[in-house]
């Protein structure tokens, strides 16, 4: 049996379990070959231009390996190494995104799934199930699984004790054939082995073409270190005393955890960070090692990489930061002597006052239950050009869209005389459980002085919901509990009935006789939304908002085009962020179009906190539809954005929109995946990508283009049944 391996991603870690696990069962190994000049020529093969360097180079080296004949592709399913974290979403995904992009049948890609945090024995079992598939007995594939285990296990400790760097090790232990060059990069160069660098970064980027050699280049120059240089148990130790570390996504762990080993012990002189552009990740790591390095002295060079990277400009890079750091290495006097100290926050005024991101819709909520006592919160403000700015100025460069809004409204709140933020956590596959922490830090780099208060889910009950009734206490002053549960009460009736109010809304501009009519009524309903300070008056409101849409005149025998807006989740309900996208489908002059979305922070809501049976049917009727092209959950609303895709031709829906922020991880892997559905299923697709760049009139003239083409679809198909 002959299977193949593309020389990607996790195969830079965890070959040596790969290798023995197929060998044992007798199968034939068929690496693709290293990347080169004619690999990156293959690019274009990857559906769409979003994701990574390292998920692209997956598509061409796949394909060689099909295009050689092999039986199978051994392509695992990396969900998460331990309890405590998750891989990065492009690792779950990644098998769907090749069977789809590359349409390769699914038998074909052995994908087992590791699991350790959700559910160890189903990962075994996983495991064993591939080896029967490949024709072994489950007796035979158990003791492959544990021969595997052992060899990597024993690749790791060869890697750490022999300080090796992952080909060293690969070549050494799995015989992996590593590149040598014959001559010296730069002969002119003089290593000083007093200087030591570490460096940090995926493996997969570190020691591929498209890095340019970058570690054995910075070896003619000085003493390098890389993560694999560190023992495992190193690694647990330094991160599990850091308070992010053990839930940082697995390969994010080796980068971060090897940084703080190194810079605590005082073994570096300077770190160099390499990553791929775009890589979701990294954005998030990369503040943690500003914070670090700042703290201990050490100077950071972030170097960011892909297909175009030129060899002479980094190279140019890495000489001009050596050379400014040769100078002053080698002196742990010149370190700050309490470097390694962890800040602590001062205590803060008896009055809180709470300023929090306004989340679209659920902003009236969040005030009614926030700020119950006088000044107890800042008032509602809204999204402008200036809150873009003001977040754009703090946050890195390749952060997903929504934190740039959010810290930007906390940055207003701030400087209207907030001293407390709140702000929802929850590690998850996706970066908004990390947001809390960036905000805080980047906040309090740029001068702001307050208390960061985050919200985790109170589930399990078992385990959360003590501390969860603790901040919630914390937060509200330790108001009486029957109070808060009013209030609560309160809050969640106005995000419910504004939920409802907008489908309403929806429906009739894309019906009634006078245009804008909806709009203004709407505008009416919100604000007396806010105001309002108890059920019944809430419940008037409401009433009286519908009894406009069952009043008002609507043209009679219209069929509105029914496009539904899929995706990340606050690019979808958060107006300003889509630049109002839903009025504008519902505004335009010649083409009738009904909005719909699920996506919504309330069917979440009902979904994972309150667990509404309605809503879990629902839930598992989208997991359904999307599993035969996307099997996995990879975080965010990804699976949901295929599954809802899949659906809506049965449930007559004529478009979709798909809105995501630039960077988001889970969407790319949908958007991959998309490509296939919409081509199969004949749907209209329309992609937004969005950030603070993105311009309201360019979407416009896209919107319309989209509706005029959903029109000519119905008349073409109208022509076809006469």
């Amino acid at each position: 049996m002959r299977v193949g391996i593309p020389r990607v991603l996790s195969f830079f870690y965890y070959f040596p379990f790969y290798k023995a696990f197929l060998e044992r069962l007798g199968c034939e190994i068929h690496l693709s070959r290293p990347t080169n000049a004619a690999t990156l020529e293959n690019l274009a093969i990857c559906p769409t231009d979003e994701p990574c360097i390292s998920v692209k180079l997956a598509f061409p080296h796949t394909a060689e390996l099909v295009k050689a004949g092999v039986n199978h592709l051994f392509v695992p399913i990396l969900t998460s190494a331990d309890r405590f974290s998750y891989y990065c979403p492009k690792h779950i995904g990644l098998p769907a995104m090749l069977r789809s992009g590359l349409g390769l049948p699914p038998e074909m890609v052995l994908a087992p799934e590791i699991d350790w945090r959700g559910n160890p024995r189903r990962s075994l079992n996983s495991l064993v199930d591939a080896g029967v598939r490949l024709g072994a007995s489950r007796r035979d594939a158990w003791a492959a699984a544990r021969e595997a285990g052992r060899c990597q296990g024993a690749f790791n400790r060869v890697a750490a004790r022999d300080k090796l760097t992952y080909p060293e090790a690969l070549e050494q232990v799995a015989g992996v054939k590593r590149f040598r060059r014959s001559r010296p990069y730069n002969p002119q160069a003089c290593c000083d082995r007093s200087l030591r660098v570490g460096v940090v970064g995926h493996s997969y980027i570190l020691y591929d073409y498209i890095s340019h050699n970058l570690v054995d280049r910075l070896r003619e120059h000085a003493a390098v270190l890389v993560p694999e240089m560190v023992p495992h148990g190193e690694l647990t130790r330094v991160l599990h005393a850091s308070p992010y570390g053990k839930e940082l996504w697995s390969f994010e762990q080796l980068i971060v955890g090897s940084a703080l080993y190194w810079l605590r012990h005082q073994l570096v002189d300077c770190l160099i960070l390499v990553g791929p552009f775009e890589c979701g990740p990294e954005a998030v790591v990369e503040v943690f090692l500003e914070q670090e390095a700042d703290r201990h002295g050490i100077p950071l060079l972030i170097i960011t990489v892909d297909e175009q990277t030129g060899e002479a400009g980094l190279v140019t890079r890495l000489e001009a930061f050596l050379d400014t750091v040769s100078g002053s290495a080698g002196g742990a006097a010149r370190r700050p002597e309490h470097a390694g100290d962890r800040f602590i926050p001062p205590a803060l005024p008896e009055k809180r006052v709470l300023g929090f991101p306004t989340l679209g819709k659920l902003g009236a909520a969040l005030a009614a239950i926030l700020s119950a006592e006088e000044g107890a919160a800042i008032p509602h403000l809204p999204i402008t050009r200036r809150t873009t700015e003001l977040g754009a100025a703090l946050a890195p460069e390749f952060i997903c869209y929504p934190l740039t809004v959010t810290i930007g409204q906390m940055r207003e709140c701030l400087e209207a005389g907030a001293n407390t933020l709140v702000m929802v956590g929850g590690k998850g596959r996706c970066r908004l459980g990390w947001y809390a922490e960036l905000q805080e830090i980047l906040l309090k780099r740029a001068g702001y002085d307050f208390e960061m208060v985050t919200i985790h889910s109170p589930l399990p009950l078992t385990q959360n919901f003590g501390p969860f009734v603790q901040v919630i206490g914390k937060l509200l002053n330790h108001r009486p509990w029957p109070h808060i549960l009013s209030t609560a009460r309160l809050a969640y009736s106005k995000a419910a009935y504004a939920e409802t109010a907008e489908k309403r809304l929806f429906a009739m501009r894309a019906r009634e006789s006078e245009r804008g009519g909806a709009d203004r009524a709407y505008r009416r309903f919100e604000r007396e939304l806010a105001a309002a300070v108890s059920l019944a008056v809430l419940k008037k409101t409401y009433l009286q908002f519908r009894e406009y849409c069952c009043s008002a005149a609507v043209e009679e025998g219209l069929a509105p085009f029914r496009v539904r807006l899929i995706g990340e989740i606050y690019a979808v309900f958060e107006n300003f962020v889509n630049h109002e996208i839903a009025r504008t489908l519902g505004s335009l002059p010649d083409v009738r179009v009904e909005v719909e979305t699920e996506i919504t922070i309330l069917n979440w809501f009902r979904q994972n906190i309150l667990r509404i049976p309605g809503q879990l049917q629902r839930h598992h009727r989208i997991a359904a539809a999307a599993r035969p092209y996307l099997p996995e959950a990879v975080g965010g609303h990804g699976q949901d954005s295929v599954g809802l895709t899949v659906l809506a031709p049965r449930e007559n829906v004529d478009g979709i929109i798909h809105l995501w922020p630039f960077t988001c991880m889970p969407e790319i892997i949908a958007q991959s995946i998309l490509t296939r559905v919409v081509h199969e299923l004949e749907i209209p697709l329309l992609t937004v990508i969005i950030n603070e760049q993105t311009g309201e009139a360019g979407l416009r003239t896209r919107v319309e283009s989209f509706a005029h083409i959903l029109r000519e679809r119905r008349e073409e198909r109208k022509v076809l049944l006469k």
